[in-house]
């Protein structure tokens, strides 16, 4: 600066190293704690330091090294001339007033920019000291920029790692769970391959879960249970329809009841002592897969069994079919039933649909079964025929059935003990015994020929018609005096009859007066008009009375 005043020059000189030493200080502190707001503001302030510049707006470089806004108002025109600039500082739409775009490289690329705005140009060592401003700015930014992507990448990292972590621990976890899961289905499978497979799986469901487990079939019979803590099995888990039962009539609620199912057909339950509904997924997993072998097993047993009904209910067609079944021996000692001794045939008739809707076929098996009376069971057309041992005790069979069906509508005819070549005998004997009951004042109920007495010479006519009409004929204004007046001459009647006419035996057995037995015996001559001494009308008189005694005490 040749002739110009050297002080003057001195105190430039020393102006610029001044405003070096701030620019030195103002780029320290952006290295202090590089973030990009930080940056910014601090060149902000020295900006307008330097030449009493106002940032109009200031934009920073995105990921694509492209220009957005971080402060200023939103103006797109001013944007635009920015961009247009391509990096180069320089003066920006001089309108009046000066504006100029100042860009900070960092690193080869551009970092970010101000637009400065003052209301008279800078001198020139004041711009030196804008530009170089620039420079610090620009690196702190790339400094800034580099600091968030690592933090970003580190962020990013945690969290991946945090994931990893987190599918590691799923995936220990699910191993875990199928290492148990295979154990428990290695030791139910076990317990299956023994020779009491289904007892085995229950006793095995119980060590795994440590609880009492029990197995019911379909009628709600126990059929295995294992015990840990509790010393009764519950009453029946499953409704009639074959459902888990949810009434506290029929089952404990403090058991857990999984049904077993083979094709559709629920064909019993398995049942976990859970009073607290604790039951953990292993648990729950133990029960479910013991169910589906127990399933696999009672399959087993079904189609065995209805392989055995059928060969049974062949049987029993054959031998009270007669005269003689084909090879009867032999099919009897194949189905393990004894045809040695006497047996009987039992026909069993029930209004259908049953309220519950089991099958009354499948009703008289079971029962059966539970009252331990082997039988060969077959359904007929109006109901079901069963062949039993003749000295097996049925006089529990109605109400036993009565329960199952939960109706008691039903009627049994037992036929007399036959051995196994006269079965038709028993056969046509058991239906006159239901026919009877049928017919009578009390239709539910047991028959038994062998307690007919009478009633099995007499009842001949088919349906029972000629009997009441005789006993209607002889005693019928007797009954209806009876039953008028609620008097007892049909049964002092039938004791004169059965003393052979001798007042004093007669008056005993009524425990009455001679002269009221009397009174009796002349009021029944009038109301019948018949001689007692007439040897045919005593007779019919004697049997009319015997058929209307077992009409009314034997068919309860």
């Amino acid at each position: 600066m040749s002739g110009s005043d050297p002080v003057a020059q001195a105190h430039l000189d020393a102006e610029k190293q001044s405003g070096m030493y701030d620019l030195f200080r103002v780029g320290s502190k952006m290295f202090e704690r590089p973030s990009t707001r930080r940056t910014l503001r601090l060149a902000g302030a020295s900006a307008k330091g330097i030449a009493g510049c106002a940032v109009r707006a200031a934009y920073v470089a995105d990921d694509d090294d492209r220009l957005v806004r971080f402060s200023g108002r939103a103006n797109r025109s001013l944007d635009l001339l920015v961009e247009a600039r391509e990096g180069e500082s320089g003066v920006i739409d001089d309108r009046g007033v000066w504006r100029y775009a100042l860009f900070f490289w960092g690193t080869g690329k551009i970092r970010g920019a101000f637009v400065l705005q003052s209301a008279a140009e800078p001198s020139n060592e004041e711009m030196f000291l804008l530009h170089a401003l620039a420079e610090p700015t620009g690196a702190a930014l790339a400094t800034a920029d580099l600091i968030d992507r690592e933090r970003r990448h580190a962020k990013e990292l945690r969290r991946l790692t945090e994931a990893q972590a987190g599918s590691n621990r799923t995936m220990a976890a699910t191993i875990a769970r199928l290492n148990a899961h295979r154990n428990i289905r290695d030791l139910i499978l076990a317990a299956a391959g023994t020779g009491n497979g289904e007892a085995q799986i229950v006793e095995a469901v119980s060590v795994i879960t440590r609880r009492p487990v029990v197995l019911q079939d379909s009628f709600g019979v126990e059929r295995a249970f294992a015990a840990v803590g509790v010393s009764a099995a519950p009453l029946r888990l499953l409704q009639p329809d074959g459902e888990p039962s949810t009434t506290a009539s029929t089952d404990d609620p403090e058991w857990s009841a999984t049904p077993i199912r083979s094709r559709g057909e629920t064909l019993g339950v398995i049942g976990i002592h859970d009073p607290d509904d604790s039951l953990s997924e292993d648990d729950r997993f133990a029960v479910e897969f013991a169910s589906e072998m127990i399933a696999v097993e009672l399959a087993h047993h079904r189609n065995v069994a209805e392989v055995e009904i059928r060969l049974g209910r062949d049987l029993a067609d054959d031998l009270v079919a007669g005269p003689r079944a084909v090879d009867a021996p032999a099919r009897a000692e194949a189905l393990q039933f004894d045809l040695s001794g006497a047996q009987r045939v039992v026909l069993v008739r029930w209004k259908s649909p049953t309220p519950n809707g089991v099958d009354i076929g499948a009703a008289l098996r079971h029962e059966l079964a539970a009252m331990h009376v082997p039988a060969l069971i077959s359904r007929r057309s109006d109901g079901m025929l069963a062949v039993v041992a003749g000295g097996q005790d049925l006089s529990e069979l109605h109400r036993r059935l009565s329960t199952s069906v939960s109706s008691t509508q039903g009627t049994i005819g037992v036929g007399g003990a036959h051995v196994a070549e006269d079965l038709a005998d028993s056969f046509a004997e058991a239906g006159r015994a239901l026919r009877l009951r049928v017919e009578s004042r009390r239709p539910y109920g047991v028959s038994n020929h062998d307690d007919l007495g009478l009633l099995r010479v007499l009842d001949t006519s088919g349906d029972g018609v000629e009997l009441e009409r005789f006993v209607n004929e002889w005693l019928g204004r007797l009954v209806e005096h009876d039953r008028d007046h609620r008097s007892e001459l049909v049964r002092t009647l039938g004791a004169y009859l059965d003393s052979g006419g001798n007042y004093d035996r007669t008056a005993d057995e009524l425990m009455i007066h001679r002269s009221t037995l009397r009174y009796r015996l002349g009021r029944i001559r009038e109301l019948i008009g018949s001689d007692f001494s007439d040897p045919d009308s005593r007779l019919n008189l004697h049997i009319a009375v015997r058929i209307q005694s077992a009409l009314r005490d034997n068919l309860r």
